[in-house]
């Protein structure tokens, strides 16, 4: 569900659709593409993805996030703030990824209503307690367009199990910079790779790479055994807690599952998302 999902729902990070509006809204354009990705403008970014929250301080953004350096985000979201109110936002947000996705997908795709049903039964089957993001999406309601509808719905799932993935990785005794670093490796990435978009410094990954050779996660710039066996069981816990949302999908999840690969296909193939393998 993780591979099929999070292309569709995260493809709002960078999609052009998304960087115009924020852009007509006073924000920065894309910095740069990679691999024909192109990724968003970072005081854009934190805004425009906590608003859900309300119109909050940047820590309270940082809290929700977990994994990014919260001097860069506490700077970002109030700068953000300057620029455009909450409603502002979140409407260009919505605007952007429903044209997004209508480009990648087209207008309608077939089964796009029965995709809607399955992941909205699995969102309403799951409890906000302890999962901010969840929360704050769960409180706009739903859109009432078909498009708009899948997206929300795709969102809420997503940001459900990133929610119970931090609460997970905190489980286990595990920082921010840690598990951005322990993450890279285990997909397979050098160290001190994707986690460099969390805006943490040098000096920050390299003492918390120290500090996983310390506990023998680490052992030079590789997993050890035990580090890959913690990811694992990281992993497991996060999948524990999106259970109810599973349970709520049931026996239909290998039908959701057909339904969305080909549109995940869809967007890697139309540099919707970038792909890390």
């Amino acid at each position: 569900m993780l591979e099929v999902l999070e292309p569709i729902a995260a493809n709002i990070y960078f999609a052009p659709e998304a960087h115009a509006e924020y852009e007509r809204l006073g924000f920065g354009p894309s910095p740069a593409a990679r691999n024909g990705v192109a990724y968003p403008d970072g005081i854009a970014y934190f805004t425009s993805r906590g608003a859900c929250l309300g119109t909050v301080p940047g820590a309270v953004v940082a809290s929700a996030f977990g994994v990014f350096n919260p001097d860069v985000v506490v700077g970002a979201v109030a700068e953000g703030w300057k620029r455009a109110g909450r409603d502002q936002i979140l409407a260009a947000r919505q605007t952007a990824a429903v044209a997004s996705l209508r480009r990648l997908l087209g207008d309608e795709p077939a089964g796009l209503g029965r995709a809607t049903e399955l992941l909205r039964r699995g969102a309403d089957a799951a409890d906000v307690a302890g999962r901010a993001l969840f929360a704050g999406l769960r409180s706009l309601g739903w859109p009432g367009e078909p498009m708009a509808n899948f997206w929300r719905a795709a969102d809420l799932v997503r940001e459900h199990r990133g929610d119970c993935h931090i609460a997970a990785w905190l489980d286990h005794d595990l920082d921010a910079v840690e598990i951005g670093l322990v993450t890279d490796l285990w997909r397979g990435l050098p160290l001190k790779s994707w986690v460099r978009s969390r805006a943490w410094s040098e000096q920050q990954l390299d003492d918390a790479a120290q500090r996983l050779r310390d506990r023998g996660l680490l052992e030079a710039d590789q997993l050890t055994a035990a580090g890959v066996a913690e990811r694992d069981r990281i992993e497991d816990d996060t999948d524990r807690l999106v259970g109810r949302v599973m349970a709520a999908i049931g026996d239909d999840v290998d039908e959701l599952i057909g339904l969305l690969r080909p549109w995940r296909d869809a967007i890697l193939a139309g540099g919707g998302y970038p792909q890390f393998r």
